[in-house]
């Protein structure tokens, strides 16, 4: 079976599960996670943050990235074309629908990625040992190896984790993995 085929079944499986979550659950997974990640040495040293906007069915972003967002640089990405841009957080004001009906940030991208020290990264499946697999589109794939400096946390529900998933050659690994207020 071709790593693609397992990836896309893999997908399926997730998005069924993510539907059994109820809303209580998914506000106390985020909860939980984002208050894990705030008393991690990394964070609490952190000063430039590429964050990302949450969609519907992921680990709920919003009320960390506002939270934080006067205390330390939050950064987010914006889809161009096949590429991601990290462009400052300025506020929910200067966010517009942007590709994929995603908010998105608006105003300049940073020219240089060398100041992200942190990186909270969102996927469809990981493994407690960093394996992580997306969605699909390869823009993550494209843009980690650029921050050479950050750690790499990605943030999932507790559903989200396997022993194993498929992965590739160009599937980054994360530095930690936190599920359910539980760090890896």
């Amino acid at each position: 079976m071709s790593t693609v085929y397992q990836k896309q079944k893999l997908r399926k499986i997730i998005q069924q599960r993510k539907k059994t979550l109820s809303k209580a659950e998914r506000e106390e997974e985020s909860v939980n996670v984002f208050y894990e990640l705030e008393k991690t040495a990394v964070f609490q040293k952190a000063t430039h943050i590429l964050a990302y906007w949450s969609l519907f069915d992921e680990l709920h972003t919003h009320y960390f990235i506002n939270k934080w967002c006067n205390n330390k640089r939050i950064y987010l990405p914006k889809v161009v074309g096949d590429q991601v841009e990290v462009v400052p957080y300025l506020g929910i004001k200067s966010m517009k629908k942007g590709a994929f009906g995603i908010l998105e940030p608006q105003g300049i991208a940073l020219s240089t990625l060398h100041e992200i020290d942190l990186v909270i990264v969102p996927g469809v499946a990981f493994t407690k040992d960093g394996n992580r697999m997306g969605r699909g589109g390869g823009y993550y794939d494209r843009l980690l190896p650029l921050l050479t400096k950050a750690t790499m946390v990605g943030v999932c529900y507790k559903c989200q984790i396997f022993d194993i998933i498929p992965v590739e050659e160009h599937d980054i690994k994360m530095d930690i993995v936190l599920f359910d207020g539980k760090s890896y």
